[in-house]
C-alpha cells in the first residue's frame, strides 16, 4: 500500500506544472496584470463593506488571491500542458487578441455601442459570426457555471436574506448569471477583434478551439473560482441580497 501511495505521489510531483512554468504563463498571458487588478478591486469592495459595518471583524488578506491562483494552476495543469499553452502564446495573432482584450481604456458602453452599429451592417455577418464563435470557445457555459457554483451560490446562500432562497430561484439565478456573462463575453470579443480581418478571425477561431486552449480556459476559470471563494465567503454576511436582485 505504501509503495502504491508513493508511486502516485511521485507521479504527481513529476507531472504537475512547475512554479517557473506558472510564472512564465502569468507573464505572457497578461494574467499577472489581471490578478493585480482583482486585488485592487476587491480590496476597495472590502474596505467599503467594512466602513459601512461598524461590527465588521473579518478582513480577508488579498495577497492570498494570486497565491491561490498560482497554486491551482500548478496542481491542475501538467508540465506538458503548460509547455503547450506557453507555446501557443508565441503566436502573434493570439497575442494581438489578448492585448486587445486587456486594453486599459476599454469602455463597456463604447463596446456595446460598437456592436450595435456593427449588427446593423449587412456586410458584417461573417465577422460577427466568427467573433461570436471565438467568444463561445472562451466563455463556455460549463466554465461560467464553475464561477457561479463556487462563488455566487455560496455568497447568496450565506448573505443577508439568503435563507429565503429555494432551489428554483437558485436555478434561475444560475441561468441568468451564465446568460449575462456569455453576453458580456460576446460583446467584449466582438469589440476586441474590431481591427482583425475576416481571415485573421478565422485563424484565431482555429487557435482558441485547440485542446491546448481548452485546457487553459478550464484551468483559468477553476483557478479564479478557487482564488476568490474564501473572499466571497468572508463578505457574505454583509451582502444584502435584496439590494442586488432584480
Amino acid at each position: 500500500m505504501n509503495k502504491i501511495f508513493l508511486s502516485i505521489l511521485l507521479s504527481t510531483l513529476l507531472f504537475s506544472a512547475t512554479p517557473e512554468q506558472v510564472e512564465r504563463y502569468l507573464s505572457v498571458s497578461y494574467s499577472e496584470e489581471q490578478l493585480i487588478e482583482l486585488e485592487e478591486q476587491f480590496s476597495i469592495m472590502q474596505n467599503n463593506l467594512n466602513s459601512s459595518d461598524e461590527n465588521a471583524s473579518t478582513t480577508y488578506d488579498m495577497q492570498m488571491l494570486p497565491i491561490r491562483f498560482r497554486e491551482y494552476l500548478q496542481k491542475n495543469l501538467s508540465e506538458n500542458e503548460m509547455d503547450e499553452i506557453i507555446q501557443q502564446y508565441r503566436n502573434v495573432l493570439l497575442m494581438r487578441f489578448i492585448s486587445a482584450q486587456n486594453d486599459s481604456e476599454y469602455d463597456p458602453k463604447l463596446a456595446e455601442s460598437y456592436v450595435k452599429r456593427l449588427e446593423k451592417d449587412s456586410d458584417a455577418g461573417v465577422r460577427i459570426e466568427l467573433a461570436e464563435k471565438i467568444g463561445e470557445a472562451l466563455y463556455k457555459k460549463e466554465s461560467i457555471g464553475i464561477l457561479f457554483d463556487n462563488l455566487m451560490k455560496p455568497l447568496m446562500q450565506n448573505s443577508i436574506g439568503g435563507g429565503k432562497l429555494n432551489e428554483e430561484s437558485m436555478k434561475q439565478s444560475r441561468e441568468n448569471y451564465i446568460k449575462m456573462m456569455m453576453e458580456t463575453g460576446r460583446i467584449e470579443t466582438i469589440y476586441a477583434t474590431k481591427d482583425f480581418t475576416v481571415e485573421e478571425l478565422d485563424e484565431l477561431l482555429e487557435i482558441v478551439n485547440t485542446p491546448t486552449m481548452e485546457h487553459e480556459s478550464k484551468a483559468v476559470f477553476g483557478a479564479t473560482a478557487y482564488a476568490l471563494k474564501e473572499f466571497f465567503l468572508s463578505i457574505a454576511n454583509r451582502y444584502d441580497l435584496s439590494k442586488h436582485q432584480r
